[in-house]
């Protein structure tokens, strides 16, 4: 690997973070072994492994587990990790009572309740939680909007109120805790799917008949009072945001709504684009490409709907390949380094 390639590949692995099989000191091991020339920059961790018939065990089994495996891939890792996962409470759990970790209620149970001071509380938790057990990225709260009863937000009671208020209100309170402990919170999902009528996972969701101003308006007001530090996009398609793409992959919507007309200059990282709604439509080359171009800071491969046990090589190749190409230009890749090393700073990563 000659130099300039080896400084892409920094560049690159800063941006990945991506799922692996396993739950131990071999499993870390192997990872990192078979990676040894295409670092990542962090880890999603799962507790159900959803690659298997039937679903199984996956990266959590109790506390002192975690906390063993966290401790093992920061040790393993050539540069200090994101380790993150899904702890939004209630049916979106992965750190579950029956591992041995306290219960949790639902983003929607919290804007039922709609007690700031109860929201303080159960946040700190959750977040006590996470740090004792190595996690330093939540991808927690969810800011869509309790719209549509069709979706997998409103089913999984993980939209906090319909009321863009409350949502920011409680947002705010959960960022800070989290920021306050040095673990990152994700809002999401961008621009807002609480009005969708379909799941992203299985395929093109389209709100463009049923989206409105009204969902942007939690990012609006925590953008202003500079409390949202990092987003998450949605899969959606809305042809009146960008005829043409959805949004992960929209450069009118992430770079032209979001940064430019929403004033936003925090990380932006993809949902999975292991989704249907994109690898369905997308080759792999295609998605990657597009989400850079888009503004899309960190790709989030979850490898829990299908895995790609080489998924880490074939991302750090298909850059080079486009960069050479001139599809994708190393400035873009070094603005959103820029925007990842403020964040990492932020919870004392190099």
């Amino acid at each position: 690997m000659n130099t300039l390639s080896s400084d892409i590949s920094k560049l690159v692995g800063r941006m990945i973070i991506v799922g692996l099989k396993g739950h131990d000191e071999k499993a870390a091991y192997n990872f990192f072994k078979e990676n040894h020339k295409y670092p990542v920059g962090g880890i999603i961790l799962y507790d159900e492994d959803i690659t298997t018939l039937p679903s199984s065990l996956h990266n959590i089994r109790s506390p002192k587990q975690l906390k063993a495996f966290t401790e093992c891939l920061q040790e393993l890792s050539p540069n200090p990790l994101i380790i993150g996962i899904d702890q939004e409470g209630g049916k979106v759990n992965r750190l579950k009572k029956d591992y041995g970790f306290k219960e949790s209620i639902s983003m929607a149970e919290l804007g039922r309740i709609n007690d700031l001071e109860r929201t303080t509380i159960e946040s700190n938790r959750t977040v006590k939680t996470l740090k004792e057990c190595g996690i330093n990225l939540n991808f927690s709260p969810v800011l869509d909007l309790l719209i549509s009863n069709e979706n997998i937000i409103t089913q999984k009671d993980r939209a906090i109120s319909s009321n863009p208020k409350i949502v920011s209100d409680h947002a705010r309170i959960i960022m800070k805790c989290h920021f306050t402990n040095d673990v990152i919170a994700v809002g999401k999902h961008f621009p807002g799917q609480g009005s969708s009528n379909g799941d992203t996972h299985e395929g093109w969701v389209d709100v463009t008949s049923s989206w409105s101003k009204k969902e942007l308006i939690p990012y609006q007001n925590l953008i202003n009072s500079k409390d949202i530090l990092a987003v998450m996009t949605s899969h959606l398609f809305n042809k009146n945001l960008d005829a043409k793409y959805p949004a992960t992959i929209s450069k009118k919507i992430i770079n032209g709504l979001l940064r430019e007309k929403l004033n936003f200059d925090g990380v932006v990282i993809s949902d999975d684009p292991q989704m249907k709604a994109l690898s369905k439509k997308y080759s792999l080359k295609k998605l990657i490409e597009l989400m850079i171009n888009a503004g899309v800071d960190i790709f989030c491969f979850g490898n829990n709907m299908v895995y790609d046990i080489n998924i880490v090589k074939k991302i750090h190749l298909l850059v080079l390949e486009l960069i050479n190409e001139n599809r994708v230009h190393i400035s873009t890749l070094q603005r959103a380094n820029e925007r990842i090393t403020k964040l990492r700073n932020r919870i004392g990563l190099k």
